[in-house]
């Protein structure tokens, strides 16, 4: 399979442009619930959770929550996520392990470079925004191409490494061009498809396996396939809802560590490395 990682100026510019619209929309909305499928490929074992999103408010007001679960081993792990407007709380369960992290959002809007702040900024807000403002910091996106699922239309996004982005966490990329390239790392993804509907919202979002890097120059490339390395649809989508303050709020008399510092520090790091 081809290892190319680049996309055309005129396509790229395109593709990260409509996104970026597509997660100001996402963010516009006053309440969002929606049922949530993940899907993970570790080592040789395939991961299968389910989950809920909520979101409710805009700009200084927004307030994000996301659950999910799945099985590890044959038992239950659990991931929860909640923004509260002031701290962007993230508690991960396994069978036989907690950890409960913590990030202050107001030390991380004062501590972001000022050139990037629209679309980092998002990252302390957690959610479908998150993940969007993650995709859209490392990958560059092709212009939309429609497609189908069920009859239903939608719009597909491929995404390739910014070269940057894949050169920090795999330095041996640099070779990518050479005759003789590296083998892709299993850990890495190659490409990423996000599928969006006409109102703008993003229903899939997965990143593939190398396995699978001929599926981003072909028409079937533009639907999900069998086995990503990493996959969420939202589905059962509600934007007009009643939502429960309580959802919003983290019951923190648990022991929690601090990751804003760290958490900065890596930001920080990322844009310097992409300028």
């Amino acid at each position: 399979p081809s290892t190319d990682v680049s996309t055309t100026e005129g396509n790229r510019a395109d593709g990260n442009d409509a996104l970026t619209e597509v997660l100001q929309s996402v963010q516009r909305h006053t309440s969002i619930s929606a049922r949530l499928r993940h899907q993970a490929r570790l080592f040789q074992e395939t991961q299968f959770g389910s989950g809920y999103y909520w979101q409710q408010g805009t700009g200084d007001n927004l307030r994000t929550r996301w659950e999910m679960k799945s099985q590890i081993a044959g038992k239950i792990a659990s991931y929860v996520q909640v923004f509260d407007g002031k701290h962007l709380w993230t508690d991960r369960r396994f069978p036989d392990d907690r950890q409960v992290r913590r990030l202050d959002t107001a030390l991380l809007k004062s501590r972001l470079p000022k050139d990037s702040y629209s679309l980092l900024s998002t990252t302390g807000q957690g959610g479908v925004s998150q993940m969007l403002a993650g995709l859209l910091r490392n990958f560059d996106f092709e212009q939309p191409r429609p497609t189908q699922i069920e009859g239903v239309p939608l719009y597909a996004f491929v995404g390739r490494w910014k070269p940057k982005s894949l050169l920090q966490i795999w330095p041996d990329s640099v070779r990518l061009s050479e005759e003789d390239p590296p083998s892709w790392p299993l850990q890495i993804p190659h490409h990423a498809l996000i599928l969006v509907g006409q109102n703008k919202f993003p229903y899939v979002l997965e990143q593939r396996r190398f396995e699978d890097a001929h599926r981003a120059n072909t028409v079937a490339g533009l639907r999900p396939v069998p086995d990503p390395m990493l996959r969420y649809e939202i589905f059962e989508v509600n934007f007009a809802t009643h939502i429960e303050d309580s959802r919003f709020e983290f019951k923190g008399n648990v022991d929690w560590k601090d990751e804003t510092t760290l958490f900065v520090e890596r930001l920080q790091e990322s844009h310097q490395t992409q300028r």
